[in-house]
């Protein structure tokens, strides 16, 4: 691959124009990974957090059998704000630099479908997880907006994210580590 391709979240469109580039906050990091697997740093932090945060959102289901209801909040809030900060500096600025410039061909090559697939999954799943904490843990909606069988809702959301998961690993193979294989 030429060197004018990559960037620091790893290929970059010959289409990518300079205010594509990556935000201030990218250039912090590191641009080497440290799996060895040909991805850049921010996607390998990124790999490792999202798995953290997956074996806390399973630590927060054991919190809500047991009745610990407060403690599976804090600590389902706390991973849909984590996870919110990822997509800011990780998973959105790789979005506008990889996956926008190609939108109309997205789902003819595996590369491309299985970002969509995972970007839109993943907007739905943190979507669902905002609607969830405002609906559980603030009065700001009216009541005819908030929904009563709880565990049908967390049993959508903890679906939606099981699929981002494995969308999101999917996604950093199809990026990452099949094209230097």
């Amino acid at each position: 691959m030429p060197e004018s391709m990559k960037t620091t979240f790893g290929l970059k469109s010959s289409r990518a124009t300079e205010h594509d580039r990556a935000p201030v906050m990218m250039s912090l990091f590191p641009v080497k990974g440290f799996l060895g697997t040909g991805a850049p740093f921010a996607a390998d932090f990124n790999l490792v957090m999202q798995f953290i945060l997956g074996a806390a959102l399973i630590a927060g289901v054991f919190f809500a059998k047991q009745k610990r209801f407060r403690a599976h909040g804090v600590c389902q809030t706390t991973v849909l704000l984590v996870n919110l900060l990822m997509i800011g500096l990780v998973m959105g600025p790789s979005f506008q630099q990889q996956l926008r410039p190609h939108l109309p061909k997205v789902f003819h090559r595996f590369y491309y479908a299985v970002a969509m697939t995972h970007t839109l999954v993943g907007i739905a799943a943190e979507t669902l997880g905002l609607y969830i904490v405002v609906v559980a843990g603030t009065n700001l909606l009216p009541q005819w907006l908030c929904f009563t069988h709880w565990k049908r809702w967390m049993w959508v959301e903890a679906t939606l994210w099981s699929i981002v998961l494995v969308s999101g690993v999917g996604t950093y193979y199809a990026w990452y580590v099949a094209p230097f294989g």
